[in-house]
């Protein structure tokens, strides 16, 4: 968000349009003409020792290979720092480089070697690496190794160094090792085959194919979505459509414009990719997109029609700005509209944010993402999937990624009091304040969705991923609600939060309690934690739960 007032996209940094024919470019097949889903895993690559051994030695890299170097930074008062992680408090950014960071001196002393032995070096204050790309033989005679070139039998290249880095003085006082001494270890995703998840992958990991079985697809629902970028034709989606055998959007689909919400941005993917994903687990509820340009101004009135046209019961909303750097008047407005939307029974998905504990930016404070710390709606955090070998759901970690500053966001409010269906889950760093978020999906982008976009298939991730599939989903439960007769999910927090707090007492769990990882402020653990929330969902016993929520009086 920017002085003039802006919403962004929550997809951001988040999307990875990754062309099939960019995939190739390592020699791999792409994800197309590899096997079935589930059937080939690739298996673990040879050691980099056996890899020696079995590969020609073609003697010392020359000076046109290039290694990419990246010297990992000491922190200073390390005892201090452990005893803060032990404590589960968190500090801020500049607060950690003030007490923790490296110290500056050290790192441009060390900056400056390595620039004088013929390194292209990057450091910025706040990181923790100093990067250096230069030619083979100057690694070599700065660490004191030797750095050969090798080529294996079928016929890949590679280059590795043989013994122990020795680092000048300079480094050694700054830098606690270094890493991109040879490309042969290369980081293998454990995650997501190329490609990501397919419309079959989510089904089948999130426990969505049951529902689906029994008959639900969304019939008789609609999902509505304030978008800003827009959607000048059905081309991507028909295309994906297509691909995964889903029925065509056209019939589904309506998109709402009007002077007065003002012109929406051009087409960024968010609007393909909320659809796209909807369709997919929920491919005959109707779809419905209020197009506005992307100030509060013009996104108020937008969504002020939107509640009021009333035509569906669930908001799937990806959008969001720096919740202390929104205006009270925009804050007050739109809670005035979701708390209707609440009365007229809609539930309202909203993603968290792709900048883990940091919505306003790594120099800043921890903060949330605005409209999603609202106490009326549900916030949808982001987590990294892993598959097993068989291809089938293995764990979630909660999604952050310090090196890229990304993650699921998550953390307090600024402003909203701490709700009466989440203060037995009250956190210390809560103070008293509304938490987020509710619950979470996969939305780690190395782990993301298969789409197509702009013509090309491509992997996307961020919560503005993982909230339109917890919309689609809550589109087959109302389904099977209102087959038995029962009232439709409306306001899901007061519910969810009864599951997780009961979740040992029901036949079956409804969340996959993510216990691992952080979103760089805060970490994921047992039961509901400001990382993931109660975690993702087992849609079937999501659905299950539901129904013994309502029956028993609930809401």
């Amino acid at each position: 968000m920017n002085a003039g007032g802006r919403l962004t996209g929550l997809i951001g940094a988040s999307m990875v349009v990754a062309l099939l024919a960019a995939a190739c470019g390592s020699g791999a097949p792409p994800r197309e003409a590899q096997a079935p889903a589930g059937l080939s895993i690739p298996t673990p690559p040879p050691t980099l020792a056996g890899a020696i051994e079995h590969a020609q030695k073609l003697g010392p890299a020359g000076p046109g290979v290039t290694v990419y170097l990246s010297f990992g930074l000491k922190s200073r008062n390390p005892a201090e720092l452990q005893r803060l992680i032990a404590s589960g408090v968190t500090v801020t950014p500049i607060q950690y480089a003030a007490r923790f960071g490296p110290d500056t001196d050290l790192v441009k002393a060390a900056v400056a070697l390595l620039e004088s032995a013929g390194f292209s070096v990057h450091w910025q204050p706040g990181s923790g690496v100093i990067s250096a790309d230069g030619p083979a033989p100057a690694a070599s005679t700065l660490l004191g190794v030797d750095v050969e070139a090798y080529r294996t039998a079928s016929g890949a290249s590679f280059y590795a160094a043989l013994g122990q880095p020795k680092m000048p003085a300079v480094l050694a006082a700054v830098a606690g090792g270094v890493s991109g001494l040879d490309d042969y270890h290369q980081e293998r995703s454990f995650a997501v085959r190329r490609g990501g998840l397919t419309p079959a992958d989510v089904l089948a990991f999130y426990n969505i194919k049951p529902l689906r079985d029994s008959g639900l697809d969304g019939s008789g629902q609609t999902i509505v979505l304030p978008e800003i970028d827009d959607l000048p034709n059905l081309t991507d989606l028909d295309k994906f459509a297509t691909k995964f055998t889903l029925p065509p959007f056209d019939p589904l689909l309506t998109l709402k414009r009007d002077a007065s919400w003002g012109t929406p941005m051009k087409p960024q993917g968010e609007t393909v990719l909320d659809l796209e994903i909807i369709h997919e687990i929920a491919p005959a509820a109707k779809l419905v997109v209020y197009l506005s340009a992307p100030d509060f101004g013009h996104a108020d009135r937008a969504f002020d029609q939107m509640v009021t046209d009333h035509l569906g019961s669930i908001i799937s909303e990806s959008l969001g700005a720096c919740e202390p750097d929104t205006p009270s008047g925009h804050r007050n407005t739109y809670a005035a509209i979701q708390d209707r939307a609440v009365a007229l029974g809609m539930s309202h998905f909203i993603a968290t944010g792709d900048n883990g504990a940091f919505t306003c930016g790594e120099d800043a404070d921890p903060a949330g993402s605005f409209p999603s710390t609202l106490p009326t709606v549900t916030a949808v955090g982001g987590t990294t999937v892993f598959e097993s070998t068989q291809g089938t759901y293995y764990k979630e970690y909660a999604w952050g990624s310090p090196l890229d500053q990304t993650g699921g966001g998550g953390g307090t409010s600024l402003f909203y009091s701490i709700p009466a269906y989440q203060r037995n889950e009250a956190q210390s760093l809560g103070h008293g304040l509304r938490q987020v978020p509710d619950v979470a999906a996969n939305a780690n982008p190395a782990t993301g969705y298969s789409i197509i976009f702009g013509g090309q298939a491509g992997q996307a991730g961020g919560t503005s991923a993982a909230t339109p599939l917890w919309a689609g989903t809550i589109a087959l439960i109302n389904q099977d609600l209102q087959k038995k007769g029962l009232r439709q999910v409306g306001f899901a927090n007061p519910a969810l939060y009864w599951m997780g707090e009961n979740s040992a007492r029901l036949p079956l769990k409804p969340f996959h309690d993510v216990i691992a990882g952080n979103n760089l402020g805060y970490a994921a653990a047992t039961g509901y934690d400001m990382a993931t929330g109660w975690g993702s969902m087992d849609a079937a016993a999501l659905d299950a739960a539901w129904q013994l929520y309502i029956k028993g009086g609930g809401g």
